[in-house]
């Protein structure tokens, strides 16, 4: 900021200088209820937040997240009381608010969750009465803020008008017709599909998107809803539901008597004091809708450690000390039970790394027969065996060079051939079948198994040598049943998945579900959970996931009535230990923790399980 007070508006490109602010005015808050029903009816079809500040620095309405700040007055110093006290008679547009010295001078910006944003004053009587911004609040948003941003740009500046218009008209009354067309203006801005209707449920206004997504050749304002939707009438949809804002339905439409059109739909009450005065629907095909959240969340199952699902602290402690090792070289050695996505995690660390972008490849060592291990890993020359392949073929090693290779099931490698794997890990070199001569590879090696390795190099079938090559940077996924406050929000994570892809309207758990998914064990985990939501999904004929449609297996935990027989006291031993090991796992931490809830040694754990004969 200059000794003036001007400030940079779009990353230093020009400079304006500061004037002596006025009296306040209260110019929009004479309109607040107004604004907040037409950002409502916005919400429905922006896919970034609005926020109407004024220039006593008020939140006056906002969507989304905004929309909790109404009433809520900011710092001065905050961008609009700089843009208010300007000489900005346009907009400005902050790219990256982490990056510009602009947001860094602002009070608020440790705290901020805005990551782009796009202002624009409001004049009204040659005076600036307040600001309306349209906001990016997270990646995806500020993509969608800044992608063919002249449009965004006269969105906003038709907001404005739109704005400034109704202040006149509360004013003047004799400006309906301008106030009619900055709104057709706005709404035929966006694209989604809108249709505007009365109490009556007639037709008021509908703008183009929506003209050619229901292919109408002919204007149907004044008609009933009905004319388009036969058998839905969405002023009645909101009889005994108002505690809600908005509501969501998929519509179906017959186009051209031969094709069936489905739509997803938002459907926003409009209110005349308590009264229903009328609604907003906005809509888009349902197949896009679709598409989008497989895309989006197709991406996040394959992204960074950020995008795997879980809050407990368990979670977020490991996904913190994984990220310390992201950039590192060293071998990572991932240790958990079935199901608890260590293939997951080992992806994440490559795509954290500086290695992201190379290759990953993963080699499941018990799924490859033994005899065909080596040419996998390792690759042949040709002539190398009868078939092999002319020219020869690459391994795994090979084609995962400068990437990552992923040894899953470690523990269940051969033992005749972890003497080769040793030799590789230590040598990063490998021979192909058949071959003379050594070639080098640059890879990062990310290992992992469900077995207890110790037990192994105890019985002889795991080189303890291979096993502490392995072991450098150890990490153990804990079990679903240790970290239970991750079972809910897994719960809606796999249902908006699978009844996305299986087109059902189902939004939610009835409560006695979530009890059964809370007090089930879990032996399969984060896997054996997925396919317990996606059976659900595919039983369910409501829309809640009810008992009746859940899995027989989660019933199974239950216990049956005392049957009166006196157990004895190696049976209550054996059922004792059972259980333990079934709450904390069969690794070599769980037996640890097992033990320890047992009140008994380690040592004498094992010595129970030998004499017990339990597995």
């Amino acid at each position: 900021m200059s000794e003036q007070g001007g400030f940079d508006i779009i990353e230093g490109r020009k400079k304006f200088i500061v004037y002596q602010k006025g009296e306040p005015m209260e110019k929009l808050k004479d309109i607040k209820g107004f604004l907040q029903q037409v950002s409502d009816a916005f919400a429905a079809v922006l896919d970034v937040e609005l926020a109407i500040i004024d220039n006593n620095l008020e939140v006056i309405a906002g969507t989304g997240w905004y929309k909790k700040e109404v009433g809520v007055v900011y710092n001065e110093d905050c961008t609009t009381d700089r843009v208010i006290q300007s000489w900005v008679d346009s907009h400005i547009l902050i790219e990256d608010t982490k990056s510009s010295h602009y947001c860094e001078q602002c009070d608020y910006s440790d705290k901020c969750s805005v990551v782009a944003f796009a202002m624009r004053p409001i004049f009204h009587e040659g005076e600036k009465i307040g600001t309306v911004s349209l906001l990016a609040l997270s990646p995806d948003q500020k993509e969608i803020l800044l992608h063919e941003f002249d449009k965004k740009l006269n969105f906003l500046n038709n907001v404005t008008r739109f704005i400034v218009t109704t202040l006149n008209e509360k004013r003047m009354r004799g400006t309906v017709t301008t106030l009619a067309n900055q709104f057709e203006t706005v709404i035929n801005s966006v694209h989604e599909g809108i249709i505007a209707l009365d109490a009556t449920g007639d037709i008021i206004n509908i703008n183009g998107s929506a003209r050619k997504l229901l292919s109408l050749d002919q204007d149907k304002t004044g008609e009933h809803i009905s004319s388009i939707f036969p058998d839905f009438n969405p002023l009645g949809f909101f009889d005994g539901k108002l505690e809600n804002d908005y509501y969501e339905k998929e519509l179906s439409l017959e186009i051209d008597g031969n094709r069936e059109l489905k739509l997803f739909s938002s459907i926003t009450p409009i209110f005349e004091g308590p009264e229903i005065s009328g609604a907003v629907i906005s809509f888009r095909k349902g197949e896009e809708i679709r598409k989008l959240a497989s895309k989006l969340i197709g991406e996040e199952k394959e992204g960074t450690l950020d995008a795997i699902k879980g809050t407990s602290n368990e979670l977020i402690e490991i996904k913190t000390r994984m990220k310390r090792v992201c950039n590192t070289d060293s071998t990572i050695f991932i240790r958990g039970e079935t199901g608890t996505g260590k293939s997951l995690f080992a992806r994440a660390i490559h795509e954290e790394s500086h290695r992201k972008g190379k290759p990953f490849i993963t080699v499941n060592c018990a799924a490859i027969p033994d005899s065909l291990l080596e040419s996998e890993l390792f690759g042949y020359e040709e002539g190398a065996f009868t078939g092999a392949k002319k020219g020869g073929k690459p391994g795994k090693f090979e084609l995962a060079n400068e990437g990552t290779i992923f040894l899953d099931e470690i523990g269940d490698m051969p033992l005749s051939f972890q003497v080769d794997l040793l030799q590789v890990i230590e040598t990063r070199q490998i021979e192909r079948v058949g071959g003379v001569s050594s070639k080098e590879v640059d890879v990062r090696i990310i290992a992992a198994t469900n077995q207890d390795l110790e037990r192994l190099i105890e019985e002889g079938l795991f080189r303890e040598d291979l096993f502490y090559r392995l072991n450098v940077i150890p990490f153990y996924i804990p079990p679903l049943r240790e970290r239970k406050e991750d079972i809910f929000l897994l719960m809606h994570f796999f249902l908006d998945l699978y009844a996305t892809q299986l087109n059902k309207n189902i939004t939610d758990f009835q409560e006695g579900t979530r009890q059964v998914f809370l007090e089930y064990s879990w032996p399969g985990n984060i896997r054996e959970l997925e396919n317990a939501i996606e059976y659900a999904v595919n039983i369910e004929t409501g829309s809640q996931i009810s008992l009746q449609s859940l899995p027989e297996r989660l019933f199974q935990f239950r216990k049956g009535e005392d049957s009166g027989t006196i157990p004895t006291l190696d049976s209550l031993e054996r059922e004792a230990i059972n259980r333990a090991l079934k709450k904390y796992g069969f690794s070599t931490r769980g037996k640890e923790k097992a033990a320890a809830a047992l009140g008994i040694s380690r040592a004498t754990l094992y010595r129970k399980l030998k004499e017990f004969q339990v597995s």
